[in-house]
């Protein structure tokens, strides 16, 4: 597993590399836009929204964590020269996002134009993810190069996300391109996401500034809000112990669709991982004993559980979608993002619980098999989508440009950690 997993890491950074050399004079942004499995660039005769000129926010704000975060990984893999280069273009998007930024009043919609005009039409918001992916990316860029205005300019505004959150002020911004995937904002409706992605930048804080006590309580008081509102203890009958659900209303309870309560499969699984990310910096700090305790015995059983329910043993993947009422699908489509983020969520879990370890590194070991044979294509990357019978779709669950070592690396950089 360990070479499979240096052999997709670094496949996949030198071709990100690659491109964005042979295009900066013009283009200095992460250029991810081609189609994984035939390889063909998009251009000119595509959809707008896959073309050059729409520069997605959460594709460069994820890529400059990816490339901070793959410059330490190829330093301590004995690659310097490649380290040098994968910095110099860290700089350079960095750059050139800021100056975007700076355009928006510091902030970023879901897509820009070149000139940092919004590409479609965005409501009005206290936070959204591209503020959330942007500032832990530019806090992770500024760690690397060693820029403190960039670190503080990151943590300013994750903050600033962190209390939208609090303060339910957060929407989300993102476009669906997928008729089964809705994702618009709906008042009323506050979903895990936003809580769980924070934890992957909380942990990045929590690393840089051990000593700093307001990590470690953000850390519990995340953690402990999805535990106590978002994962069945018994409080649902109707539902099963430890089902995870996606979404509340303004008064705590299951989010509703009709009769349907929603569970995205992938989302719960990522956030263990994530959590449990933040869990073993805490167990490593010494800090937060009790929440280590309870969330060490419950979220390995989470996994296990939603793993079971939301996970394609036929075809081998991870369903989008998944009703926790009728037990059965909503949308069977398989994104490739899920797998990775189960992979790392699965070996921390191991780690975590030992007593559960021989469960939880079967269902890991599924994952790994789901895609690296199912999904993973020469190139390094992952096909977005498969359907339920396993066949690669034209399907776009988030962004059409490719993964920028985001869910894939950074996931199997955190693995391969549990595995030395």
């Amino acid at each position: 597993m360990k070479t499979t997993i240096q052999s997709i890491i670094l496949t996949s950074i030198k071709q990100i590399l690659e491109r964005f050399e042979r295009n900066a004079p013009d283009y200095p942004f992460i250029d991810t836009k081609f189609d994984i499995v035939s390889g063909r660039d998009y251009g000119e005769t595509d959809e707008p929204f896959r073309q050059r000129s729409c520069i997605y926010s959460w594709i460069q704000g994820r890529g400059l964590e990816s490339l901070a975060k793959h410059v330490e990984y190829v330093e301590a893999n004995g690659e310097p020269e490649l380290a040098r280069r994968l910095s110099a273009m860290l700089g350079t998007v960095a750059a050139s996002m800021e100056k975007l930024r700076k355009n928006n009043n510091g902030r970023l919609p879901f897509a820009m134009r070149l000139d940092g005009s919004s590409f479609f039409d965005q409501p009005p918001s206290q936070g959204n993810f591209s503020d959330l992916f942007y500032s832990k990316g530019l806090f992770a860029a500024g760690r690397i190069l060693q820029n403190e205005n960039y670190m503080q300019s990151g943590r300013d505004l994750f903050e600033q996300v962190l209390n939208a959150i609090r303060k339910r002020e957060f929407h989300t911004d993102q476009q669906s391109f997928d008729p089964k995937n809705q994702v618009a904002y709906t008042p009323g409706k506050f979903p895990q996401g936003p809580r769980m992605i924070a934890l992957g930048g909380i942990a990045d804080f929590l690393d840089a500034y051990p000593q700093e006590t307001v990590w470690q309580n953000v850390t519990e008081e995340f953690i402990q809000y999805i535990i106590q509102h978002h994962i069945n203890h018994g409080d649902y009958p109707e539902l099963r112990k430890y089902d995870f659900i996606e979404s509340l209303d303004s008064n705590e309870q299951p989010w509703r669709d009709g009769s349907v309560i929603f569970s995205d499969p992938g989302h719960a699984l990522e956030f263990t991982g994530l959590a449990g990310k933040c869990l073993l910096i805490l167990l490593r700090l010494g800090k937060k004993a009790e929440l280590v305790k309870e969330a060490t015995f419950l979220l390995p059983q989470v996994f296990c559980h939603v793993f079971d329910y939301g996970f394609n043993r036929k075809a081998g993947g991870i369903s989008k979608g998944f009703d926790l009422v009728s037990r059965m699908p909503t949308n069977s489509d398989m994104p490739w993002w899920s797998l990775p983020e189960t992979i790392r969520a699965g070996l921390e879990m191991a780690t975590l619980c030992p007593k559960l370890r021989a469960p939880i590194l079967l269902r890991t070991g599924a994952a790994f098999q789901a895609f690296t044979q199912g999904f993973l294509q020469d190139n390094g990357f992952g096909c977005q989508t498969r359907s339920e019978k396993g066949d690669i779709i034209n399907v776009i669950p988030a962004v059409s440009d490719a993964d920028p070592g985001y869910h894939t690396n950074l996931s199997l950089m955190d693995a391969e950690k549990l595995l030395l």
